[in-house]
């Protein structure tokens, strides 16, 4: 007998990176809804599968190999609808901007039955160097390249972009 897998998680496109997810009832609270805590990890887990994608393999042992490494600074997340067990939904993962110390990545997650938004996301990393970890060094060529010429090919939407999209609603609309 071939044992059967269930994968909730797979990148269906390169063109942008985009990830597939299928809610787990135990991603669920007790009224049946994502708990909140779970949506930072699939927003982290969409990242995962862009820089794979990007730099050709396991990330943390490409930035080792380079002398740097590229812990957060910051993250944002903006929840636009609910889910719940075996809901699928699609995150579409941007390259944003690209600094002299700093890069974003932007996600949009959607639902795969109504197109509607779930969240966007952003992810603020900073490049420190790899043997003490708290100097920040410039962002190595080749990753800025390569996360420009993405960006270049696979231009995030303008909600993405849009400062007040990362603002509360009551500073947006007092």
């Amino acid at each position: 007998m071939t044992p059967e897998i269930v994968a909730t998680e797979a990148m269906v496109s390169v063109a942008p990176v985009t990830v597939r997810r299928t809610v787990r009832w135990s991603e669920c609270d007790p009224a049946g809804v994502v708990y909140l805590g779970n949506y930072p990890g699939y927003l982290l887990s969409a990242i995962h599968f862009f820089r794979r994608h990007l730099f050709g393999g396991a990330w943390v042992a490409q930035t080792d190999k380079g002398g740097f490494q590229t812990p957060g600074k910051a993250i944002a997340q903006v929840f636009k609808s609910s889910l719940w067990p075996d809901d699928v939904f699609d995150m579409q993962v941007f390259a944003g901007d690209v600094r002299r110390n700093t890069y974003d990545v932007l996600v949009r997650a959607v639902r795969t039955d109504n197109g509607r938004d779930v969240f966007y996301g952003r992810v603020t990393s900073i490049v420190v160097a790899a043997t003490e970890r708290t100097s920040k060094v410039g962002i190595p060529q080749p990753v800025a390249d390569a996360l420009r010429a993405y960006r270049a090919a696979h231009a995030p939407s303008d909600v993405l972009l849009d400062p007040k999209t990362w603002l509360p609603d009551a500073a947006v609309n007092p």
